[in-house]
């Protein structure tokens, strides 16, 4: 499910929304599939579920949509 207007404001806001484990700008690592060991950025949630799909900016600035499944924190 696409995320509402208010849904996608309260993501930008980073105000938290149900089943989603990342905020907006939070640094990544992929660990799974095409982009696995590829980093980046968190730009936006895509879709709702079970298993959200974000876009991430990844560091070769490339933008790739990715489930959450597929993605761990980094932190410094």
């Amino acid at each position: 499910m696409k995320p509402s207007h208010a849904q996608h404001n309260d993501f930008l806001a980073h105000r938290p929304l149900p089943g989603v484990l990342f905020e907006h700008n939070d640094f990544v690592s992929v660990i799974d599939g095409p982009h696995a060991g590829d980093s980046g950025s968190v730009v936006s949630v895509e879709e709702l579920g079970d298993d959200p799909t974000y876009m991430v900016e990844l560091v070769s600035n490339k933008d790739a949509y990715i489930s959450q499944s597929s993605l761990r924190l980094r932190v410094a």
